[in-house]
This record gives C-alpha cells, sequence and structure tokens, in this order.
C-alpha cells in the first residue's frame, strides 16, 4: 500500500521549437555523415561556419557530438572547446540516464573480508525516458575505475560520477583512490587520497566554472577540511565551522549535490535523535550553517535514515517497523527538503513505500519511482527493481546480481580533454 498526503507528479518539460531554417539546417547536421557520402558538395560550401556553429550548439545528445568531431578541423576545435563543453554541462534539458553498478555470484549475508577477492564489477547505464528500461548499454570502463577495489557510488554532479574505495601501489601497499569518471565518454580521473582513519569526502562540479571539486575533511587529531579542484591537480585548505569540528558528529557514507552545494546527513552522539545536514557551497568554497532535521520527524523512535535526490531535490528515507498482529511490517517514508527562498528550509512527506527493505530503496528515477534492490535482505544474486508510484507494481529492470549502487546523470561531455591517469597527492 502506498500514502500520498502530498506528491504531486513532476511538471513535463515544455519543448521550444527552433525556427524553421535551424530545424531545416539541424536535421540536415544529423545526416550529415550519410549526405557526405552521397553527395561531393559539402555542407561547409552552403552554411557559414558561424551558423554551423549555432545550429551544433543546439545538438544535446554526446554520441553525436562525439561523431561530429570527425567530420572536420572546424568541428572538432569547436566541439573540444572549454567554452562549448562549460555551455553544454549546464544546459538543463540533456538527457538522464541511470547508472548502476553490480556484481554477480552474491555470497549471502556472510562476512566476507575487506582484503578478499570480490567478482569484478558490472556497469549499465539506462536511458531514463518513455520507453525506460529498455534502451540500455554497457559504458566504456577506464583503467583507473578498475583499479578500485569495492568502488562505492559517491554521487553524480553535472555528468560526472564519484567512486571511491581502495587501490594498492606497486609494493602491495593500501591506498584510498577517488575517480572522476564520465560514463559516456569513457574517461575517467583518479585522485590519490592519504590513508585516515576519519575521512569525510566531498564530490561535486561547480556551476559557474563546470570545475570538478572534491571536498576532503579529516578528523584526526585536529578536524581541517581541503579542497581539491581538478583544473589545478592541487588540495587548498579552507576553514571550518565550529560544530563541524566536534568529535561527537558522525557522517553518514552519503551526500547529495544539488545546485552547486553538497549535503551530508550527520547525527551527534551526545544528542539522542537529533540529525542534521551540513552543506559546502562549491562556487564560493564555504561551509553552511547547520539546518536541523524537524525534531517531530527525526525524534520517532526505531527510525533509521538516509538520503537521496529526486531531481534536483534533497529528499530524506525514513526507514521504520510496524508491528500488525504480532507481524512486523517494513516501511520507508519520503520527504523532501523545500527550501522556498529560506534559510531554514521545511520538509514534506512524498509518499511512503511498504516492504522495502533497510537501504534497499538505492535511487529514483526522474519521474520519482524508487529503484529497490531487495538482494540486500540476502546478498544473494535477484532482479533490480523498480516500484511504479500509481499501480503500487513493483517491476523487474531485467538487471540480475548483488550489491547494487545506483546514481542518476546527465550527459556531458567534462573530461573530453582529459587523459585516463591518476593524481598522486
Amino acid at each position: 500500500m502506498i500514502h500520498s498526503p502530498s506528491y504531486t507528479k513532476p511538471k513535463t518539460q515544455t519543448h521550444i521549437s527552433l525556427p524553421t531554417p535551424f530545424n531545416s539546417s539541424l536535421h540536415r547536421l544529423q545526416n550529415f555523415e550519410t549526405l557526405k557520402s552521397k553527395s561531393k558538395s559539402k555542407m561547409s560550401d552552403n552554411i557559414p561556419f558561424e551558423l554551423q556553429a549555432e545550429i551544433i550548439k543546439r545538438v544535446l545528445p554526446v554520441k553525436s557530438l562525439l561523431r561530429f568531431r570527425s567530420v572536420s578541423k572546424q568541428w572538432k576545435s569547436l566541439i573540444d572547446s572549454s567554452e562549448f563543453i562549460t555551455r553544454h554541462a549546464l544546459n538543463q534539458s540533456k538527457p538522464q540516464h541511470l547508472l548502476v553498478s553490480y556484481i554477480t555470484g552474491g555470497t549471502g549475508n556472510k562476512f566476507v573480508s575487506v582484503d578478499a577477492c570480490l567478482p569484478e564489477y558490472k556497469y549499465v547505464s539506462i536511458v531514463d525516458d518513455d520507453c525506460f528500461p529498455h534502451h540500455k548499454f554497457s559504458p566504456v570502463v577506464p583503467p583507473t575505475v578498475k583499479l578500485l577495489s569495492r568502488p562505492f557510488m559517491l554521487d553524480c554532479s553535472h555528468g560526472l560520477v564519484c567512486l571511491h574505495g581502495w587501490t594498492r601501489d606497486r609494493v602491495n601497499r593500501k591506498k584510498r583512490l577517488v575517480v572522476v569518471w564520465n560514463p559516456l565518454i569513457g574517461k575517467a580521473v583518479g585522485i590519490e587520497i592519504p590513508d585516515r582513519a576519519d575521512i569525510v569526502i566531498g564530490f561535486g562540479v561547480c556551476p559557474k566554472t563546470s570545475d570538478a571539486k572534491i571536498v576532503k575533511i579529516s578528523r584526526f587529531v585536529e578536524a581541517t577540511a581541503e579542497v581539491f579542484t581538478l583544473s589545478s591537480g592541487a588540495w587548498r585548505s579552507v576553514p571550518m565551522n565550529k560544530p563541524l569540528k566536534s568529535e561527537s558528529l558522525h557522517f553518514r557514507n552519503t551526500q547529495v549535490v544539488i545546485d552547486g552545494v553538497i549535503y551530508w546527513l550527520t547525527y551527534d552522539n551526545n544528542i539522542t535523535d537529533k540529525l542534521t545536514f551540513y552543506s559546502f557551497d562549491l562556487a564560493s568554497e564555504e561551509f553552511g550553517e547547520a539546518i536541523d532535521f524537524p525534531y517531530n520527524l527525526a525524534g520517532r523512535s526505531g527510525r533509521l535514515y538516509n538520503m537521496s535526490k529526486i531531481n534536483d531535490s534533497l529528499v530524506v528515507l525514513s526507514h521504520h517497523c510496524i508491528v500488525t498482529n504480532s507481524t512486523p511490517k517494513l516501511f520507508c517514508d519520503v520527504l523532501m527538503m523545500l527550501k522556498n527562498g529560506v534559510p531554514k528550509p521545511s520538509f514534506t512527506e512524498l509518499f511512503t513505500v511498504n516492504d522495502v527493505g533497510l537501504n534497499s530503496m538505492i535511487g529514483f528515477r526522474k519521474n520519482g519511482q524508487p529503484i529497490i534492490d531487495q538482494t540486500k535482505t540476502h546478498g544473494y544474486d535477484g532482479e533490480l527493481e523498480v516500484y511504479n508510484l500509481c499501480s503500487e507494481r513493483i517491476n523487474g529492470l531485467g538487471i540480475y546480481g548483488s550489491l547494487f549502487r545506483m546514481t542518476s546523470y546527465k550527459e556531458s561531455l567534462l573530461l573530453l580533454n582529459h587523459s585516463d591517469s591518476i593524481i598522486h597527492s
């Protein structure tokens, strides 16, 4: 059963038609390679390059843009330019995908050593469109991504997926590694991070510069914070708010980046049932004021919390159990954070899903439908599923395995001019 006290179906995007000459030229552009093989005349003979550039700027699918780079030196120079890549990254109308990682050959819930060899992680990208989930493909996995042992999918920002985990150097020393990966163009950059007992990692792309950044909060002896920018390849210290330095403060191992701001969900060992959000602005590189999760929501006994996002909105997942006639039933409330232009945002309940285990809701489609991994309850291979909010039915996605993780991303050209590499700290 599903309860929907205030869930609103997301608005359909408005389609803006190009003027007739642009539509005609865009059609010719998309079929250019076919036309070129059939005719000796070139597009450049008929259309000025300035107009060609304006048409190319309206092409959103990354695969088409990558193909167009081979048409001419002018086109390649345009598409490879930092100005073009940044403009494309900031366009919000690009197609959305769901990137899923998983393994096959699950061993159940028995303990497995951290150093034990696990099956190789697999990745599949699903186009989140009207034909969902039929448009699937396996992205190119660069060598840097394959170096990760037990990769954890942290988040995605402007088409870049952040993974972190462990690798080993030439003398078999264990190293913490963060990998920034563009799954559509198959490029990745790894950043080594010194191994410390208590480190919090944040990731996001600055909306003003399209520069990928990593935030590292070290809580070793004395709490400090540093920011790594991909463009400079270097770390810089940034000031921290006093509450972040509290030894009793603990971060959940997830984050959400929305509108250029990273959010973490924390709890304090010294204060019962208190949840707090801390944030970091990727443009100003400043930590924001703490946001307390309302006590009437967080103070419910026996609940466990996590967070995720639906499109560009932060949501809190509140897992709880209700015993009816001696039979326990699991529920998950989904609550959305509403900013409303005020410093202290409010939260509203979107819907409740039953019969979903702890941490089994691994993400959401752009229409709000939850993606569910029921294999977390037993650890053996099973099928990844999607929950239909209207019909209250669960449908399989045709992906079988275990240890599923998921993030949503939009197509991007970021990292196009980078080589697959590792930056050593």
